[in-house]
C-alpha cells in the first residue's frame, strides 16, 4: 500500500486528509528580504522543510520544526547541524514558512529555489529526535501509525553519515544519503530488526561515522510511510499485470 493510499483510507472517518494538506513542492525566487513562502502547509505543528538553490552549486538544506529553523542539515555532507544565519528559516507558519533576510543558502536575491515541505501526519511522515545511550539495542518510538518504508537518521551534535533504512533492501543493509556508495550489507545499525507501526530499533556499532546510537549523542530521524498500514479501515488493491487480458 502506498503512503497516499494509507493517508486517504486509513487515517480516520471524521475528516479525510489529502496530499495537498500535508505535502507541498514549491518553487520560489530569493529576495534577500523577509521572504514569506505560502504553500498551504500548517508548520505550527511538526514537520520538515527541504530546500535547494537551483541557480548555484549550493547544498541541499534540511530543517524541521522540532529542532527549529536555525539548525540546518546538509544532505550531501556528514557534518553536524549548522547555524549559519544565511541558511535559516526564520519562522514556521500556519500556511508555510518565512525565510531569513538575505540568506545565501535559502533566500539570495534573484536566485531560484525548490522547496519540499512535509507535515507530520499519521500514515505519511514523522520527525523524531532522540539521544543515544550506547546500548546494543535501543527502541525509538514514533507516531507514523504505519510501518515505515524509509527512515533517514542523522547525528546532529557532531559528524556522522546520513544512515538510511529502506524496506526494499531489508533490515540488514543500509544506504548513505551523503555518499555515492552502493548499499552496505550485513549491517546492524537498525539491529537487523524490521520497524513497526510504532517504533524502530537502533544499535551501538562503535564510534564510526555510521553509528546511530552513540552514548549522549543527539539524532534526528525522518520517517516516511511505505510499509503496510495497521489501520483496520485501510484498503487497497494491487494490479501486477500477472494475468492475460480478456479479449
Amino acid at each position: 500500500m502506498t503512503p497516499i493510499q494509507q493517508m486517504l483510507l486509513g487515517v480516520g472517518a471524521s475528516k479525510k486528509t489529502y496530499i495537498d494538506d500535508v505535502f507541498s513542492t514549491y518553487l520560489y525566487t530569493g529576495n534577500s528580504g523577509a521572504n514569506q513562502i505560502v504553500n498551504g502547509i500548517d508548520n505550527t505543528e511538526e514537520g520538515m522543510v527541504w530546500l535547494k538553490n537551483r541557480t548555484d552549486s549550493i547544498s541541499h538544506m534540511i530543517m524541521d520544526t522540532i529542532r527549529g529553523g536555525t539548525n540546518y542539515l546538509l544532505s550531501n555532507t556528514y557534518g553536524a547541524a549548522g547555524t549559519d544565519s544565511g541558511y535559516h528559516i526564520n519562522t514556521f507558519n500556519n500556511n508555510g514558512f518565512t525565510l531569513q533576510n538575505g540568506g545565501s543558502g535559502s533566500n539570495q536575491n534573484t536566485k531560484e529555489y525548490s522547496s519540499w515541505n512535509f507535515k507530520s501526519t499519521p500514515g505519511f511522515f514523522d520527525v523524531v529526535q532522540y539521544t543515544g545511550d550506547g546500548a546494543s539495542s535501543k527502541t525509538i518510538s514514533h507516531s507514523l501509525g504505519s510501518i515505515p518504508g524509509l527512515i533517514m537518521v542523522k547525528r546532529t551534535d557532531s559528524t556522522g553519515n546520513w544512515v538510511v533504512y529502506h524496506r526494499s533492501i531489508g533490515n540488514d543493509k543500509i544506504l548513505y544519503l551523503n555518499t555515492t556508495d552502493g548499499e552496505a550489507t550485513n549491517m546492524d545499525q537498525f539491529d537487523k530488526t524490521d520497524p513497526t507501526a510504532s517504533s524502530f530499533t537502533v544499535e551501538h556499532t562503535g564510534s564510526g561515522s555510521n553509528d546511530i546510537n552513540v552514548n549522549n549523542a543527539t539524532y534526528v530521524a525522518y520517517l516516511f510511510a511505505g510499509g503496510e498500514s495497521t489501520n483496520t479501515l485501510a484498503r487497497s488493491v494491487e494490479f501486477d499485470q500477472s494475468t492475460a487480458a480478456d479479449r
